[in-house]
Parts: C-alpha cells; sequence; structure tokens
C-alpha cells in the first residue's frame, strides 16, 4: 500500500478481523434457539393435528347423529303407511327387512342391521359415518300370530299400540313386550324400537373395553341374563360409560303420529265358528272367528252369541282400554295381537 501511512495500516489491521468476527456471529443459529424453534412447532403442530381430528370426528358424530334421526322418521314413515313395524336386515336380502315367516321377524341375535333400502334411505352399505353398520331391533315375537309391532295390519296397529303405550313400565322386567331399553341399575321402559350406531371403536369417546359394557348398544347389567334385549338409553349413550349413540322408537312417537281415537281400535271376533253379531255405535255387525268387527276404545258393545242380527243378547261390554289380559306374566302370556273375542277374551 504505497503512500499509506503507518497509523492507517495500523487502523485496518485493527477493524477487519471485528468486523469478520461481527459478521460470523450472524451467520447460523445455537442449538439452544434450534431446539426451542423446534419445540414450538411441534407444539403448534400437535394442536393442529389434536384440532383437526376432533372437527373431523366432530363432524362424524354430528353426520352420524343426523342419520340416526333419519333412521328414526323413517321407521315410523313405514309404520304410519304399512300398519307395522319393518323387521330388521338379517343378511339374507342385504338391506331389506327379513322376515322369515309372516308376522315373524328372523334375527337370530338382535340386534340385526337397519333395512335402509326397504326405509329407502340413502345409507352406503348401512353404515354410520365411523364405517360401522347402523344396528336395529324392533318389537317382534318369533312365532307368527303371537303379537308385536310387526305382526300388525292398518286395522290392528294402533290397538296393538296402545296396549304397549300402556304396560311399558321396567322393572319389573315383563316376559314381554322386547325391546327395551335401561340404565346400568336396570331402570328403564320398553320401546318400539332401537336404532344404534357404535360410532368409533378407537376409544375417543372412552369406551371400556368388552364386556363392560359391549358395543351394538347392549346394556350389560344384572337384568341380561333374563333378556339380552335391553339396551342402553338415549340420553345415557355416547357417556364416560358407553360409546354407542342411541336413537329410541317410543310407544308415544308412533301414536302421536300414526294414530288417534278413532283409529286405535280392537278387532273383535267370534270365539268359534257359529252364528255372532256384536252392535256397535247403533249397528249390528255379523262376526266369526275369521271375520271381525272393530271396536273403537270408549264405544259399547252388545255381544250376541247365537245370531247374525243381534237379536240374542248375551252380554254389554264398554272398552275403556284395550284387554290388559295380553301382559299377565304368568304362563300362559296371550298374544299382542290387537285381537279380542267377543266374550271378552283374548282372542
Amino acid at each position: 500500500m504505497v503512500g499509506t501511512k503507518k497509523s492507517e495500516r495500523i487502523l485496518l489491521r485493527t477493524y477487519l478481523p471485528r468486523r469478520q468476527l461481527r459478521l460470523s456471529s450472524h451467520q447460523g443459529f445455537s442449538l439452544i434457539e434450534i431446539a426451542v424453534v423446534m419445540v414450538i412447532m411441534g407444539l403448534i403442530l400437535t394442536a393442529g393435528i389434536t384440532f383437526f381430528r376432533s372437527s373431523i370426528l366432530g363432524t362424524k358424530l354430528s353426520t352420524t347423529k343426523t342419520n340416526l334421526d333419519n333412521i328414526k322418521n323413517s321407521v315410523i314413515n313405514f309404520a304410519i303407511a304399512n300398519g307395522r313395524l319393518p323387521c330388521s336386515d338379517n343378511g339374507v336380502t342385504p338391506g331389506y327387512s327379513n322376515p322369515a315367516i309372516p308376522g315373524a321377524c328372523a334375527c337370530a341375535n338382535p340386534p340385526c342391521s337397519v333395512p335402509y333400502k326397504t326405509l329407502q334411505l340413502q345409507l352406503p352399505g348401512g353404515k354410520d359415518s365411523f364405517g360401522n353398520v347402523f344396528f336395529y331391533d324392533s318389537s317382534y315375537d318369533n312365532a307368527p300370530g303371537t303379537g308385536g309391532l310387526t305382526n300388525t295390519t292398518a286395522d290392528t296397529f294402533c290397538g296393538v299400540l296402545y296396549e304397549y303405550m300402556t304396560n311399558s313400565t321396567v322393572p319389573p322386567i315383563p316376559a314381554r313386550p322386547i325391546p327395551y331399553v335401561t340404565d346400568a341399575t336396570n331402570n328403564g321402559y320398553s320401546v318400539a324400537a332401537v336404532v344404534i350406531s357404535e360410532t368409533s371403536i378407537d376409544n375417543v369417546f372412552n369406551v371400556p373395553a368388552p364386556p363392560a359394557p359391549s358395543l351394538m348398544g347392549k346394556n350389560l347389567g344384572p337384568h341380561v341374563a333374563a333378556n339380552s334385549r335391553s339396551y342402553e338409553m338415549a340420553n345415557a349413550a355416547n357417556g364416560i360409560a358407553y360409546g354407542d349413540l342411541v336413537a329410541e322408537v317410543t310407544y308415544g312417537d308412533l301414536y302421536n303420529k300414526a294414530c288417534n281415537s278413532q283409529n286405535t281400535r280392537l278387532a273383535v271376533f267370534a270365539p268359534a265358528a257359529g252364528n255372532f253379531s256384536v252392535r256397535i255405535g247403533g249397528t249390528c255387525y255379523p262376526i266369526t272367528n275369521i271375520n271381525p268387527a272393530y271396536l273403537t276404545i270408549g264405544q259399547t258393545m252388545e255381544y250376541h252369541s247365537t245370531c247374525i242380527d243381534c237379536t240374542c243378547l248375551t252380554n254389554t261390554y264398554t272398552y275403556q282400554t284395550l284387554s290388559n289380559t295380553d301382559w299377565n306374566p304368568a304362563a300362559p302370556v296371550n298374544p299382542r295381537d290387537g285381537k279380542v273375542n267377543a266374550n271378552n277374551t283374548d282372542h
């Protein structure tokens, strides 16, 4: 450096290393700084994943609840249109109601699946948003002609339903009707049908491991030995003890939407082959043990046991309620079929 003064050269030697040192101190992060950043990013990522997962589960839960309501309403509409409840899908014809014999449902181990095709529901595979099939159980008896809300017609549905409405309390557990919903201490009531979603099976809802309690809506308690068609109450499901969602089709749901005082009626049959008649509301009706007359609640009926023209009065009955002998828990348990003999005994 020609012409440079000594003092300037000393100044340059002194300045340059310090400047370079300052530059090198801003060229990277220390390990501690990197670790802090990574911890913060991890926390943010974890919170994001948790929120995203909760959002997805919340959406699935909301959709499943909506589908449960849709299934429940479809079951009620089916009953209004057909005068009976649909049977469940037992897998023979997937998606469809499957009665094995007229008036009886075929479900060896209730609950079976929702007959979503019979109910005309858009449920791919009959599954909920968690990928599990919707389960369904309804009021039925295994033998034809023995009662149950799947064994009715438009003429008898409301009469049978009325009988159920007046005999629905549990405990004590009646021989019938079933199914019923109970809490863990066996307090509950009978229902016309239940629809069940198992929701998530990954313990998101704190589901205890089977068998205490199991999924499929089963309520495992001391009453199960008496009848395995006991299910969780809707207001007790999806809580700490259960992971299921349950929709109840109560007798009141059905009755309020399908029935009134005029179509809640009893089918009055003759007790045997022969000449019988009844007078209802001032009109005489010949009856047989095959062809009935119909008596609405509160009507008075005259019974004529040996003629078809109501000229041989035997007795007079006023039906304020339908026959309670259907609900005698002692054997034999009479069928709940909305039918009685004209002599005031069950048909």
